[in-house]
């Protein structure tokens, strides 16, 4: 009898193997579980949200079962998301180890190339406790290679793990001086040269952007708030006073005036704070993005960001919203 697979096999392969590769620590059906147990207890939070309409509803559990279900699916998004940013979080923090200690381990593969040890034996006896996971990446290709396989062929399956081009453009340079017979030691020892020049470039730039991204930062998660914040003030206080306006003895005094005066017509202030919350989470997240850009050359390596951007935008916007509350407190008698 076949088995009936929910997830393609191909698919299925292609995140087992992103697991793998982030060292993650549970497969790929254990993720998957645990994330519907999450979406499950997540929706009951989110359920709470709707204590008003619920305790408003003439049959309560028919109204339960469908706040619950639309609070399930409004967290099956924010699951994915965390997984996705946990597991992309992971790949990148090993890129960046494997990419910060590339140099120093290329310099003693050159030191050990010169001293005339082959290829396979000069990175064998080059890795060090301190390369952390490069040298558990190294000795793995060490034992590939002395199990028979093809060390061009172990490089490149090493490479293809990461997404780095600094460790695919250095390997693939290693890889083409293996296959021209040239000197090996000259060509890595250059290899880590520029590889050292890359990062030190890289850091100069990062600190020359600084000021850029001092001001996306403020002007997305402090400025934005505080003036939506009185923005919403300014339409609640507009709402006060046409509220206690007679808008019929307006209209009728002043027929011929251009101007109409109606309580339709003015936004309401609970509707204004959904669209501010909207906004928030819009900015926020672009925001995040940018500087993640600018700071880090990618998205991925700032997924991290964007919760953080989002939260504290929040906060001040319900802070500013406090603060304003009590200024204008005295505005409408």
């Amino acid at each position: 009898m076949r088995k009936f697979n929910l997830i393609p096999e191909k698919i299925k392969r292609k995140y087992e193997l992103s697991l793998l590769n982030s060292d993650f620590k549970d497969n790929l059906n254990k993720v998957i579980l645990k994330s519907w147990i999450a979406c499950l207890i997540l929706g009951i939070l989110i359920t709470f949200f709707f204590t008003n309409e619920l305790k408003n509803s003439e049959n309560f559990f028919k109204t339960l079962i469908e706040y619950y279900s639309l609070s399930v699916l409004i967290s099956i998004p924010i699951i994915i998301f965390y997984i996705y940013s946990k597991i992309t979080l992971k790949k990148v923090k090993r890129r960046k180890e494997i990419e910060f200690v590339l140099a120093d381990y290329l310099d003693l593969v050159a030191a050990n190339l010169t001293a005339g040890m082959p290829i396979d034996q000069a990175m064998w006896y080059a890795v060090r406790e301190r390369f952390g996971i490069l040298a558990k990446e190294i000795e793995f290709v060490a034992r590939r290679v002395m199990a028979g396989e093809d060390l061009e062929r172990a490089l490149l399956e090493f490479t293809n793990k990461y997404d780095s081009d600094l460790l695919k453009k250095s390997m693939t340079l290693l890889i083409e001086g293996l296959k021209s017979g040239g000197e090996l030691s000259n060509l890595v020892s250059k290899i880590a040269w520029n590889i050292k020049e890359t990062q030190l470039i890289e850091k100069e730039i990062r600190a020359e952007i600084t000021t850029y991204v001092i001001f996306i930062t403020f002007a997305s998660i402090i400025i934005a708030p505080f003036l939506y914040a009185l923005s919403h003030r300014i339409i609640i206080i507009m709402s006060d006073i046409i509220s206690k306006l007679d808008l019929n003895n307006i209209s009728s005094a002043g027929s011929n005036l251009p101007l109409k005066f109606s309580n339709k017509n003015i936004i309401s202030g609970s509707d204004f704070k959904i669209f501010i919350y909207i906004n928030l989470f819009i900015t926020s997240t672009l925001a995040s993005m940018l500087v993640s850009t600018i700071r880090k050359g990618e998205i991925k390596a700032g997924l991290k960001l964007i919760p953080i951007f989002i939260i504290v935008s929040f906060i001040l916007f319900l802070f500013a919203s406090i603060i304003l509350t009590s200024v204008f407190k005295g505005v409408i008698a």
